[in-house]
């Protein structure tokens, strides 16, 4: 009994149906020719009946197709019109019935427009005649004579196609002595077609490179596979040098056996070339990319140094200007006439404004040149607030806006850079009393997000609100949403700058949301960290140094934990908490120090941040790996990245588990807890 594969390799035309006719298997060579022929679809919605050999108007069912088992089947495809014919077969099943056949062409350019090729005819166009002829009892000896011929005029018809075909053809037996060679061969290689049949196809194809890769293409195809395509180069006669593009198929006798093969060549030396050529031009204009983006670096280094610069040098003379119009107001030189005193007022609020801006392109330069410093300490969040609100009061009450603080009972202190957060509240207090029209109203809230260890400041206002196309370019530096000429609001673009990057220092980050004409939300969030926590941490610690040379020491039981991060305020920040809940802590602020600390405390578990001076995170957990006392010490990554493929980097260095920065530090904690109590559990925590 044949197997569905060697059923499918006789009769690559061949369709089968069930009881209900319906198609339930279509042969690959027919399936190109009708595509709308799938299993599941009815007959007669692919192929209509053209002639049955009795009366008009039979039903065509398993009755009518049983009682002609020994007709000639002609049918007529509905989407290409195309005419096959098809000898009907009774498999194993009763219920399922095989047409096997081959499209009606007589002409090789009728197979050329079906898209067929030779090794598509596993049985040729005679197959329904010769099962015919086996089966029915009556076939004369002329009809036999007649079918043979037909069969040689086939056969010649498919030579003539291959021979005319114009892409170079060859065949090989199953000893690889050459059995097609077309004129298109012919030119390729410069050899005549009576010269290279019957020789061994390596002699014929010499100069073809490499020689390894035509061999395994041709012992693949002889081995019934599919071989797919190789590229390879070709010396011709001439020493003319050639890409070539070459596929293989075996080739099938009439019992299904492999007894060659057929190779498939394209010169595609051109696009060989282009490719050549594409490839220098990507290499040229990386090279050309990677000369601008290092003039664009060093021409930011150079920004950042000469404001750096001038904001220094411009301070000096505006000290003189601002402490001898203070002196002059208080009478220091003598009184003055009340227009005397409204234009010294007018140049000190001047002198005061431009020394504002001048401090903001300072702190630019700092955050841009990472030179800016935090100076962390218990701060009072109720006087914040108010310390804040206070600073732009006046600025309110000339165009009558209310302004309101809305607390957290929650969150009355925090461990921060007082002076930043006061900074990042002043510039969205000003910002929103200047965009809200006289009248309206102005609200600070605060709340603690116990959820994810932040506390949020929010700026609400009744202003004019920012478009979402505007929202994209709002922390642009020096870029105003309303920069014409005749622009309604001053500035410079630099407050909300200076608001994003310094949340980002304080290890938190802004978010806004707005609408046109109602008003906007300006949301900061920093780290969750209380003094309290900060003061046991204290009193249980000496200092949080970096290097791992002297580490702090929280509760003696505590296991220890290596954190290992550049940036200092969240080292301190991550190295409070976990003190606060227990854990012994020590520290070091690059890859290199990290290793060294860990081989010298040993500690239960590292924190480790993947973006560091020296040797960053990746490369010390790789170094730590390979070290036979940490291969099951557990190690969460802390990056700041949150790009695709950054977890599994840091997966695939050894890390355990992996946090992207603002880390959430019940998450982290719980983590912790999780991983120390499996220590020998390898990357089975991935928050």
């Amino acid at each position: 009994m044949l197997t569905a594969a060697q059923f499918s390799r006789l009769f690559p035309f061949h369709v089968i149906l069930d009881s209900q006719m319906r198609i339930v298997s279509v042969g690959g060579v027919l399936a190109r020719i009708c595509p709308t022929a799938v299993p599941g679809v009815a007959f007669g919605e692919c192929f209509s009946l053209v002639r049955i050999g009795v009366a008009s108007g039979h039903p065509f069912d398993r009755e009518y197709i049983l009682s002609q088992q020994n007709t000639l089947f002609v049918f007529r495809t509905s989407a290409s019109q195309v005419m096959l014919r098809f000898q009907a077969l009774v498999l194993d099943s009763p219920e399922r019935f095989a047409f096997v056949g081959s499209p009606w062409v007589r002409k090789p350019n009728e197979l050329a427009a079906l898209g067929l090729v030779m090794s598509d005819f596993a049985l040729h166009d005679s197959t329904v005649d010769l099962l015919q002829l086996i089966q029915t009892a009556t076939v004369s000896v002329r009809d036999a004579k007649d079918l043979a011929a037909r069969l040689e005029l086939q056969r010649n018809d498919l030579e003539e196609l291959i021979a005319s075909a114009n892409v170079p053809i060859l065949g090989v037996d199953r000893q690889g002595f050459i059995t097609e060679w077309n004129r298109a061969s012919e030119r390729l290689f410069g050899v005549a077609r009576d010269a290279a049949l019957g020789r061994t196809l390596e002699s014929q194809t010499a100069g073809l490179r490499p020689r390894e890769r035509v061999a395994a293409l041709v012992h693949e195809s002889l081995d019934g596979r599919s071989a797919g395509e190789i590229e390879c180069s070709l010396i011709a006669a001439a020493g003319r040098l050639s890409q070539i593009r070459m596929s293989g198929s075996p080739r099938h006798g009439v019992d299904g056996e492999v007894v060659g093969a057929l190779l498939i060549c394209h010169d595609i030396t051109a696009l060989a070339e282009y490719r050549k050529e594409l490839e220098e031009r990507v290499a040229a204009r990386t090279t050309e990319l990677s000369k601008a983006n290092a003039d664009l670096s060093r021409a930011m280094s150079a920004k950042d140094d000469f404001l750096s610069a001038m904001s220094h040098e411009l301070r000096t003379p505006l000290n003189a200007v601002l402490g001898l119009s203070e002196s002059l107001l208080e009478g220091v030189y003598g009184p003055l006439t009340d227009r005397q005193t409204k234009s010294l007022g007018t140049i000190a609020e001047s002198g005061h404004h431009l020394l504002t801006l001048i401090n903001d392109l300072l702190d630019i330069a700092k955050l841009g040149a990472g030179k800016m410093e935090l100076s962390l300490g218990d701060v009072s969040v109720s006087d914040l607030c108010a310390t804040s609100v206070r600073l732009v009061i006046q600025q309110a009450l000339a165009k009558h806006i209310s302004v309101r603080v809305i607390s957290d009972e929650a969150v009355d202190s925090l461990v921060t850079d007082a002076r930043r957060l006061k900074q990042v509240l002043v510039n969205l207090l000003s910002n929103a009393v200047k965009f809200t029209n006289n009248g309206g109203s102005v609200v600070l809230e605060v709340c603690g997000r116990s959820d994810d260890g932040l506390v949020a400041f929010t700026v609400h206002d009744t202003g004019i609100g920012i478009s979402a196309e505007d929202l994209k370019r709002l922390f642009v530096p020096f870029t105003q949403i309303d920069s014409r000429l005749s622009r309604q609001y001053s500035g410079t673009g630099l407050g909300l700058t200076l608001v994003r990057r310094l949340s980002l220092l304080l290890g938190g980050d802004v978010s806004v949301m707005s609408e046109p004409g109602v008003g906007s939300r300006f949301t900061v969030t920093v780290p969750w960290v209380t003094p309290s926590n900060a003061a046991e941490s204290r009193s249980n610690t000496a200092s949080v140094t970096a290097g791992g040379e002297s580490g702090s020491v929280g509760s003696s039981a505590g296991p220890l934990i290596l954190v290992v991060d550049d940036d200092i305020p969240t080292q301190e920040t991550v190295s409070d908490y976990l003190i606060s809940n227990g854990y012994t802590v020590v520290a070091a602020s690059n890859g290199l120090e990290g290793v060294r600390s860990a081989k010298l405390r040993e500690p239960r578990l590292i924190l480790m941040d993947t973006q560091m001076p020296g040797m960053n995170g990746l490369d010390a957990t790789r170094e730590l790996r390979a070290i036979r006392a940490f291969d099951a010490t557990p190690i969460v990554a802390l990056t700041s990245g949150a790009m695709a493929g950054d977890r599994e980097r840091c997966l695939e260095a050894g890390a355990n588990a992996y946090f992207s920065k603002p880390v959430h530090l019940k998450e982290l904690l719980s983590t912790i807890d999780s991983l120390l109590k499996a220590p020998s559990a390898r990357r089975e925590a991935t928050p």
